[in-house]
């Protein structure tokens, strides 16, 4: 029997050349879908945004910051929560003077909001740092993440290009390019620079959003905090942010203690989480005392604010009429934690927490200002 003959040698030419055009071709579309990525940059990671307007994507903060705190000009950063988004840079500017940019997050934990400061610190001088502290964050382990926070890329917080092809070569980031160089609307986002994350024109401020559908009794039925432990935050504390602020000793680091409506102390109350709750803000003022440009400021005793549910939209977030007088609070040094002044400020918090959970004083919140 005759055995199959192998390909002769203009085939097996022919298939080579194949191959390595195909290669060739592969690469080249790649390297030619990067390029468009790099130039269009939607999400600002090598140069802020000229070509085109900017695209400030809902829920894509943990994609854009880094390329903000990268490439923005500014000597303040204000670090925080959703609650801290409705705070423009123009009105950091105004009260503190200097260059701002918000690098806010939704659900952020202690340490994404040590991996932010940390990219911003490392990219130009920074002033000023206005962190807005949440209890929730510390919540959990050292490293803990809410899910839903959606994913972190990390390799775009570093400074080593060669690790980005994830960006680069993404398929939803080409997308977006394309969409921007073509004007296709089609996905929700803000083109303001000046107030990036901003949202509080988009939403119902005002008692009777933040109380329907609340249970009165049982508050976290609907927010779904987990319990913390003294022990837990201050081991996320110490690993998160207490190397940051001793880092950078030339840093100005206001800590602020936010006004979140007085429905979340009763929340605290009916969870026994009011007195870790005041356990770690000690804690905070005695960790960072001996540091000489670390304050702490807290507006949690601010009943104005505090007790009145006009002012919210839900029992965390506040309106930014709030914002701007927190910013004006912190750096015209007002409502700063020192020894003289956090036991009063522990008392009175506490007196809060203990009046809202009495029907009278319960009764008073729900009512409202506008009807007292």
């Amino acid at each position: 029997m005759e055995l199959p003959r192998s390909p002769g040698p203009a085939i097996e030419r022919a298939a080579t050349r194949w191959l390595a055009a195909l290669l060739t071709a592969t690469i080249g579309c790649l390297v030619a879908a990067a390029a468009f990525v790099v130039w269009v940059d939607p999400f600002q990671q090598y140069h802020l945004a000229s070509r085109y307007p900017p695209r400030f994507y809902f829920l894509h903060h943990r994609y854009i910051n880094p390329g903000l705190a990268r490439n923005q000009a500014y000597d303040t950063v204000v670090s925080g929560s959703s609650i801290m988004e409705n705070t423009p840079n123009d009105l950091v500017a105004k009260a503190c003077g200097g260059s701002s940019v918000n690098l806010s997050m939704p659900a952020m934990s202690a340490s994404e909001q040590r991996l932010m400061l940390e990219t911003a610190l490392a990219s130009q001088p920074v002033k000023r740092v206005i962190a807005v502290l949440d209890f929730n964050e510390f919540a959990g382990g050292i490293e803990e993440r809410q899910d839903v926070a959606g994913p972190l890329p990390r390799y775009l917080y570093d400074r080593n290009p060669f690790n980005d092809l994830p960006y680069l070569l993404s398929w939803d980031v080409l997308a977006k390019a394309w969409n921007i160089v073509n004007g296709d609307t089609g996905e929700k986002f803000t083109s303001d620079p000046n107030g990036a994350w901003f949202w509080g024109n988009v939403v119902r401020f005002g008692r009777e959003q933040v109380l329907r559908g609340l249970d009165l009794e049982n508050l976290n039925a609907r927010y779904r905090q987990p319990r913390r432990t003294f022990d837990g935050m201050r081991a996320s504390f110490e690993h998160n942010l207490l190397p940051v602020l001793a880092a950078h000793p030339d840093t100005e680091f206001d800590l602020v203690w936010p006004p979140y409506s007085i429905l979340v102390w009763l929340d605290f109350a009916q969870r026994d989480q009011v007195q870790v709750s005041l356990d770690f803000k000690r804690y905070v003022f005695e960790a960072t005392r001996g540091l000489p440009k670390v304050r702490v400021f807290d507006l949690q005793t601010d009943a104005v604010v505090t007790h009145d549910l006009d002012r919210y939209d839900d029992i965390y977030h506040f309106d930014p009429a709030v914002n701007a007088r927190l910013v004006e609070f912190v750096c015209q040094g007002r409502n700063r934690v020192d020894a003289s002044n956090i036991g009063e400020l522990e008392r009175t918090l506490r007196e809060q927490a203990a009046a809202v959970a009495t029907p009278a004083g319960l009764a008073k919140i729900v009512v409202g200002p506008s009807s007292r």
